[in-house]
């Protein structure tokens, strides 16, 4: 260089991953302001500040493409455990819900109910609103929104269990047209949850269309990840195909040992369908258990039907209760068993704030203590609390995380809701993956298992996300994009967050930048909040 450019920041002798899943290779990394803007030898160059990366990966910051954090932004917005994991871009408004959709209407007393515990509010009306706050409130990460199928259709019909009356899917059209003009990349569906359940293949293919209009994508939470998950697939592609869009499936799994192995039928499922001209990926979180409400695991499709507290009324009632109970043997005789190969071993109590006692408890325990056979335990725990709890599933095969991870167009996405250890929720015994998924991929299935290499674990953390959403200036490190970077030790980086003790900090990352400032240096988080919200254009 025949001049010393003069930079605000220099990431000095680092071993680069510049996330397109080429080797590393060594070189400094030049930022100004947002921007990273030289990278390779920049030894005689200044800067008033500067980092040591010798012995370091220095890598895009992480992309993830599946967050539920539009939920937690507006009382956390330092988002402390995305920040320590070394995410910088969170997807968030996944499996059909979309905190944008939602008011301070009665209808969203559910969406309520899961702020109030932390001081929070809905205070907008429409979705431009709700992104404008978080730009006036700032936050950690950057915040890329997508539409939600679930909150929508509530916001239009309420939580009525039938189809769209012709102007109630005109309605739904135009709020997703609204919230796709505020800058949504996509549209996300959660078809395991009422009242995205409600809606059939026709519903979800003229909403699509509207989403095709802007260039977006369809992420769908599937129908089905069990016993039918081949045949969700199926609705999945279809929906795709007949409104030309993208297509995500969020999370892939085969839930239960009975369906594992079935993901080796729904990659090729997948690669047919990219064969024929569709986009389809897919994304995974690296563990053997998933989290979602208890209600949903366990009890039949039309006792949900209606609001959370309708389902609570139905178990208190005796008749409805007893063809419920009956409902659930006849469809599973197996749950009434209690020895050491029950169902409910695997079913451990997550966050239950009116009985904190059973968190971390497996139903079968819980059920042998109080005398009871699990099912009766169950319908006495959902009409006590009003359905509020969830629960952790381990339900999820090693062979079939391997495979999906393996698969080339899967990224990394945590299905997380970003929190820290002393925030209002720090005694709820959530999933760990919102603390250790990517420093998990890293250090369990790159360095322990060799089950990725790490240039491709990289690049589906960080290119491959960024290329679903078009973004062409994230996710990769190169001159002109921005200077979001995460450095880490591949030796030390690992999760520590457990399903008993999940608020943990991983080990091994060492600097985080979001928009060319530091967000985390020493393994920690600091207050910043430098990201942006990020909208389509």
């Amino acid at each position: 260089m025949t001049s010393e450019p003069q930079f605000d920041f220099i990431l000095r002798g680092g071993s680069v991953l510049d996330g397109s899943g080429a080797a590393p290779f060594n070189a400094d990394v030049g930022v100004i302001d947002d921007k990273i803007t030289h990278i390779g030898d920049l030894s005689q160059c200044s800067a008033p500040a500067t980092f040591d990366a010798s012995g370091l990966r220095v890598v895009p910051g992480f992309v993830d493409i599946h967050t539920h954090s539009d939920i937690s932004v507006s009382y956390d917005p330092g988002q402390g455990s995305y920040i320590a994991m070394g995410v910088t871009t969170q997807v968030v408004g996944n499996c059909g819900l979309a905190m944008g959709h939602t008011s301070p209407a009665e209808v969203f007393d559910f969406e309520k109910r899961w702020l109030a515990p932390h001081g929070a509010r809905i205070r907008w009306n429409s979705f431009g609103e709700f992104l404008q706050q978080i730009d006036s409130n700032g936050a950690a990460t950057n915040m890329v929104p997508l539409s939600g199928h679930g909150t929508l259709r509530k916001r239009i019909m309420g939580i009525d269990h039938r189809a769209p009356t012709a102007d109630e899917l005109l309605g739904m059209q135009r709020e997703l047209q609204n919230a796709m003009e505020a800058g949504c990349f996509g549209f996300s569906s959660g078809l395991e949850y009422p009242p995205s359940a409600y809606a059939d293949e026709d519903e979800l293919a003229e909403l699509c269309r509207v989403v095709g209009q802007y260039g977006g994508f369809y992420a769908t939470h599937l129908r089905n990840e069990g016993d039918t998950l081949v045949e969700a697939v199926q609705e999945a592609l279809n929906v795709s195909e007949r409104a030309g869009v993208a297509l995500q499936l969020s999370h892939h799994k085969a839930e239960g040992p009975a369906n594992w192995g079935k993901t080796a039928t729904t990659l090729q499922m997948v690669d047919g369908a990219r064969a024929r001209g569709q986009d389809v990926q897919t994304d995974q979180y690296p563990y053997t258990a998933f989290m979602t409400a208890l209600s949903i695991q366990v009890l039949p499709r039309w006792a949900m039907a209606g609001a959370v507290e309708e389902t609570a009324t139905k178990l208190r009632d005796p008749e409805l209760r007893a063809r419920i109970a009956a409902d659930m043997r006849a469809t599973h005789p197996e749950w009434d068993d209690i020895s050491a190969v029950s169902f409910w071993k695997d079913l451990q109590i997550g966050v239950c704030r009116g009985r904190p006692e059973a968190q971390g408890r497996s139903i079968l325990e819980l059920a042998i203590e109080a005398q009871q056979l699990p099912i009766d335990y169950v319908l006495d725990l959902l009409a006590d609390v009003e359905g509020y709890v969830s629960a952790v599933n381990f339900a999820i095969g090693h062979e079939d995380i391997a495979r999906v991870m393996q698969y080339r167009w899967t990224s990394i996405g945590s299905d997380g809701v970003g929190t820290h250890p002393e925030g209002t929720g720090g005694a709820d015994k959530i999933h760990p993956r919102a603390y250790g998924t990517f420093p998990r991929v890293l250090g369990h299935y790159v360095r322990e298992l060799g089950v990725l290499t790490e240039p491709e674990a990289i690049r589906k953390m960080t290119t491959l996300p960024a290329d679903r959403l078009g973004l062409k200036d994230r996710g990769r490190l190169a001159p002109g994009c921005f200077a979001d970077i995460t450095v880490y030790d591949p030796a030390t980086i690992a999760d520590r967050a457990t399903f008993a003790d999940p608020h943990q900090y991983p080990t091994g990352i060492r600097l985080v930048m979001v928009n060319g400032r530091i967000a985390l240096d020493s393994g920690k988080p600091n207050s910043a909040r430098n990201g942006r919200v990020l909208r389509k254009r």
